[in-house]
Parts: C-alpha cells; structure tokens; sequence
C-alpha cells in the first residue's frame, strides 16, 4: 500500500514559487490499476515522481507498506525503489547503447546481490513481450512500441510489486497504444498494482479506480469501491472531455 498524506511540492519560478502540488492526499491499494487524468502542468508527474521516491516533497509525508519512505536514507530509499517500485515512462526509458536482454537486466544492478537465474528471467520476460527474437537488438533497431515493450519488461525484472507509469503511451499511435494498454492490463490481471498518469480519457475505461488532477489537487471520481468503470468521453474537445462514470462487475 501506498499513502500520499497532505503532500505539497513548490518550485522556484521567475516570480515567485510556484505549486505543482497543493495538499495532495492518496492512497493506492494493493492490487489496483489507478489512472490519473489531467493536463499538462497539473502535478501528475510530480505526484508520481514523490510517490515512487525520486523527488522529495516540499512537505507531507509518503508511505511505502507502513514506511515513511523520505525519512531514509538516500541508499535505503534507493534499494527501496528497486525493490518495490518498477518506473515506465513516455520517453521509453531505454539506454542505446545497450542490447534489448542487456536493458532488462539493467534493473539488477540496483540491488546488493546478483541471483544466478538473473539471465533466465530476463529472457523470459522479453518472450512474454513477444521480443523472444530481438534479444540481441539495440534500441535504434525498435519500433517505438517495441521500445516501450522493452521498457515495461525492465520495470518488471525486479518482480516489484508497485508499477508507475508516466504517460507510457503518449507518443504512439492508436494500434500501439492499445498493445500497450493490453499489456499493462495483462500485467494488473496477475498480480500487479499499476498507478499510470495520462492526459488520455478513453484509457481510464479499463482503470478500476479514476482520479483527476487539477492545479496541484487530485480528487477520485466517483466509481470506485472494487468496481470496473467504463468512462464515456465526448471527443469533440479531448482536453477537458466530460466523464460519465458508470459501474459493472470487475471481471
């Protein structure tokens, strides 16, 4: 479980500090699939960013299973991280110089000590992202699905239990997207608890909780309580598209 407790964070602008959050409170449960809705500015990759432990909060507090985790230690929090937390973002998050296995296995160095079945695992999870063929691959030789593919199973090779992703599909086209979104959905089916920002409505429908952010405030829409929202968007004007919530049995 995850607590966000009256988070703020403000940074230094030309005329004055200004608030990316503003008294922010949120909790993820174990075994949710949270989406968070928002535009540009809002403060949806700095919550994600405190939540996950890259960025300290101005002020308030984050728990991490009962841990306030900015109260460790840099090298704890760090070990922290790559234990519990796997990281996907909009730009990939693939270094070029390194191989599709290599990037996978990059996530291990992070912890205090190697396991024998490191190669095994790795390989496995570029098959079950169907890149079985493409281990030896560099990044400039992927699609840009493939290349978030590659990203997603990085995030997984630590087995965290916590995965955040940061706008994964904002940069691909619709078939991709929903590759994506099926993958991450596969992922939540077995076990994962999976907090994903975005600014796209049409991918809250396969969320079980929806929140939206606005000027640094994050407020859950109504829906949840266990239930599968299907969330209808008129598309006239994507940014600020009206949601209609409505419950079904979560499958």
């Amino acid at each position: 479980m995850i607590a966000v407790v009256n988070v703020t964070k403000s940074y230094r602008g030309k005329n004055g500090p200004i608030a990316a959050l503003d008294g922010a409170n949120f909790r993820v449960r174990v075994g949710d699939f949270i989406i968070i809705l928002g535009r540009s500015g809002t403060g949806k990759s700095t919550l994600l960013g405190i939540m996950g432990g890259l960025l300290r909060p101005s002020s308030g507090e984050v728990f991490l299973d009962g841990k306030s985790i900015w109260t460790l230690d840099e090298r704890t929090r760090a070990r922290l991280r790559a234990e519990k937390h796997g990281f996907v973002f909009q730009n990939a998050s693939v270094i070029p110089s390194l191989t599709v296995l290599e990037n996978v296995l990059l996530p291990q160095a992070f912890l205090p000590r190697a396991h024998a079945a490191n190669l095994s695992r790795a390989k496995s999870l570029v098959e079950q992202i169907g890149l079985g063929e493409r281990l030896h691959a560099y990044p400039d030789q992927l699609s840009g699905g493939e290349k978030r593919r590659v990203a997603i199973a990085s995030s997984l090779m630590n087995d965290p239990p916590f995965l955040l992703a940061d706008e994964p599909t904002g940069d691909l086209d619709r078939e991709t997207e929903s590759e994506i979104m099926n993958l991450f959905l596969s992922l939540w089916r077995n076990g994962k608890t999976i907090v994903m920002v975005t600014h796209s409505h049409q991918l809250a429908s396969d969320a079980n909780r929806v929140f939206k952010m606005n000027d640094g405030r994050i407020l859950e829409l109504p829906g949840q309580n266990g239930t599968h929202k299907h969330i209808d968007c008129e598309l006239d004007s994507p940014g600020e598209a009206p949601i209609n919530v409505r419950e079904v049995p979560r499958p």
